[in-house]
């Protein structure tokens, strides 16, 4: 029972994606701005013409005499460019001795070979303006393999490439194709070579937080590195929230103080803001204070925050009274916590509740809460101190034999995972280990954001026609390369949660162990004479609006917080 786990909600992935960046080619007008959304004003740019009785250059064509050469190359005056050619070379032989003209002709071969490769040819403007149609006519199918040839071919300091990237990105989002859609978004932020679309993307991309996400690559290359003069005040306080957090992280308490100062004290990242710091201040004290509790207290009425976020203040207010054996005031924060009408509830706070009311002697409604976490919601939860308090209700009631049998059925169920941490074995490997990690903090969010990658490149496949085979090719080492990276920190991260499982793995199992002992001495005590049962507790009547029924193994999710076990203690008093 400890608090620490609350800090895992402060933990991000590592995850770094470096898009490939789009050529630019140079030359060529101007398109026209998009149509603003609502709301917006924006001016279209207007498309440049080439100066009156000066033709457009062809593709290939070699430069005249005296001006300058395609692609920044810049020769001698009146030499044509000759890619591998020495600056100042002189193109006759000496005095009296003609030309030596073969040797030229051999190294024009050799300069083919060694020029650039081409610059993409342009695409119509007219493109994007179809593109631009077929997104607001709800085709996002159509309009992302056109957006992406554009911006392909267009100079990046074109008025629209901005909108381009946007519009490509909201289209592969609706496509399914969140994160290559992030990606884009992110592209925006950073280069911010259009100020009109940036507040659009940053929108865009904090929505997509409530989603499995990059979060190096959103919450901290994005918003984490934000100039935050700029932006509107929605945008900029969950900015200054998400810098607060990566200053929190490196142990900058100072420096995030001063971004969560900046926000609305009604907002809701004011409230989160809170929270994270309260959640650090606990990591940095031994004795928490009645007033770091209180602060938690508060902060489980706050009706600014998620319900998740509610109820894990609340939680924590729980485990912190806990730790100060206040078991009344514990059981009383557990029951703030509030979950959505037919939940089942979590298994780890059904159990932390039982260890409450068997410290205050509740022993009955104990053993109730233990048989709830017998469902089939909670049957692959990883609880080995389940099986231990049960034996130690069972010990206490003095019913010897079923604790002994509680006792072996932990080594039981987890005999496998035992055997592997005792043969020293690849515990990443093991089931139940794994789900175990899996199941909350950091390697949670790792292990959705693969999925998530996984589920996208299997679902790219079906776009390979109307995509491209340009934007398909990219998209498909995007995500190799993405997923390659995820993968590498889901390992990092499952490693180290699967030996803290192991570890709350075998000191249930020691104390089980120390169980079986004391129960097996107790068994084969002598009774002294004289001796007599303890007087029974008198059972807790039903109130006129109660109504009890005999358990039959059938459970209900409206029924699993009021299972009561009536069990008769067989304990001896002794007399002296």
């Amino acid at each position: 029972m400890t608090s620490r786990s609350l800090i895992a909600a402060l933990a991000s992935a590592a995850l770094v994606v470096s898009p490939a960046r789009a050529p630019a080619q140079s030359g060529g007008g101007s398109l026209p701005m998009p149509p603003p959304p609502s709301g917006a004003k924006a001016t279209p740019a207007a498309a440049s013409k080439p100066a009156p009785g000066t033709p457009a250059a062809a593709p290939g064509a070699k430069p005249a005499q005296g001006a300058p050469a395609a692609s920044g190359a810049k020769p001698t005056q009146g030499t044509p460019a000759t890619p591998g050619a020495e600056a100042g070379a002189p193109a006759t032989g000496t005095e009296g001795t003609p030309a030596a003209t073969a040797p030229a002709t051999d190294k024009k071969p050799q300069a083919a070979a060694e020029a650039p490769p081409p610059v993409p040819q342009k695409v119509d403007p007219g493109v994007f303006d179809q593109a631009l149609k077929d997104y607001f006519d709800g085709k996002p199918r159509a309009a992302a393999g056109p957006l992406y040839a554009w911006l392909q071919a267009a100079p990046k300091t074109d008025d629209n490439y901005a909108w381009a990237q946007y519009f490509l990105a909201r289209s592969l989002i609706d496509l399914g194709l969140t994160h290559a859609g992030a990606s884009y978004l992110a592209r925006i932020a950073r280069e911010r070579s259009n100020p009109n679309v940036i507040p659009r993307a940053l929108d865009t991309l904090k929505e997509l937080t409530d989603r499995p996400h990059d979060d190096v690559m959103i919450d901290e290359q994005v918003f984490g590195a934000l100039d935050l003069g700029f932006l509107p005040e929605d945008t900029g306080a969950y900015a200054h929230y998400q810098q607060g957090l990566v200053d929190l992280r490196v142990g900058n308490e100072r420096w995030a103080n001063t971004h969560f100062a900046k926000l609305s004290e009604t907002s809701a990242e004011a409230s989160r803001a809170k929270f994270a710091l309260l959640v650090t201040r606990l990591k940095q004290v031994k004795e928490p204070s009645e007033e770091l509790i209180a602060d938690f207290l508060g902060l489980s009425k706050d009706e600014k925050l998620t319900r998740e976020a509610r109820n894990e203040a609340a939680l924590a207010v729980a485990r912190l009274r806990y730790e100060r054996l206040d078991y009344p005031g514990a059981l009383e924060a557990y029951n703030l916590v509030k979950l959505p009408e037919l939940d089942p509830g979590r298994a780890s706070l059904y159990l932390e509740e039982a260890w409450t009311r068997y410290k205050l002697g509740e022993l009955r409604a104990s053993l109730g809460i233990l048989t709830t976490l017998d469902a089939p919601s909670f049957r692959d939860e990883f609880l080995p101190d389940k099986y231990l308090l049960r034996a130690l209700i069972y010990r206490d009631l003095c019913h010897y034999l079923p604790a002994k049998r509680a006792a072996k059925e932990l080594t039981r169920r987890f005999a496998d995972s035992l055997e592997a941490v005792h043969n020293r074995d690849d515990l990443t490997q093991d089931i139940r280990l794994r789900r175990a990690a899996n199941s909350h903090g950091g390697t949670q969010r790792a292990s959705r954001f693969v999925e998530t990658l996984d589920l996208e490149g299997e679902r790219l496949g079906r776009y390979a026609g109307s995509f491209g085979d340009r934007l398909f090719t990219h998209l498909t080492k995007l995500y190799d390369l993405s997923r390659a990276e995820a993968v590498r920190v889901y390992d990092a991260r499952l490693a180290e949660a699967v030996r803290q499982e192991a570890d709350t793995l075998l000191r249930a199992a020691e104390q089980v162990r120390l169980m079986e002992y004391e129960v097996g001495l107790k068994l084969y005590e002598r009774v002294k004479k004289g001796a007599k049962l303890v007087a029974p507790e008198d059972e807790q009547l039903l109130t006129p609006d109660s109504v009890a029924f005999r358990f039959d193994g059938e459970y209900w999710n409206d029924e699993l917080k009021s299972y009561r076990v009536s069990i008769e203690s067989r304990c001896i008093e002794e007399t002296p």
